[in-house]
C-alpha cells in the first residue's frame, strides 16, 4: 500500500501526518496531528473532511489539495503519495 504524507494548515500552524491506506481520501487519521483541537471541533472536523473532494495541484505528480472551513477557518490538506 502506499505511504501518504499529509501536510496540515490551520490557524498559522502546520502539522505533519503520515499512513499508509489503500488510497488517501478515504481515511482521516491525520486529524491526530492537530493539537489543541477542542473536542467540538474535532467532532466538526471529523464530520466535514469527508465532504468534497481533493483535487490535483496542478503539475505535479500524486500531490493533492482540500479545504475545509471550521468554525470560520480555512484547514488546508495536502496529500502527497510519498512511496508507491
Amino acid at each position: 500500500m502506499p505511504l501518504y504524507t499529509y501536510v496540515i494548515s490551520f490557524k498559522g500552524s502546520t502539522h505533519v501526518a503520515q499512513s499508509s491506506h489503500s488510497n488517501f481520501r478515504g481515511f482521516i487519521n491525520w486529524i491526530e496531528s492537530i493539537p489543541n483541537l477542542s473536542p467540538a471541533l474535532r467532532q466538526e472536523l471529523a464530520q466535514k473532511a469527508y465532504r468534497g473532494e481533493f483535487s490535483a495541484i496542478e503539475n505535479k505528480k500524486h500531490v493533492w489539495k482540500k479545504s475545509i472551513e471550521i468554525s470560520g477557518s480555512e484547514l488546508i490538506v495536502h496529500a502527497i503519495q510519498t512511496q508507491p
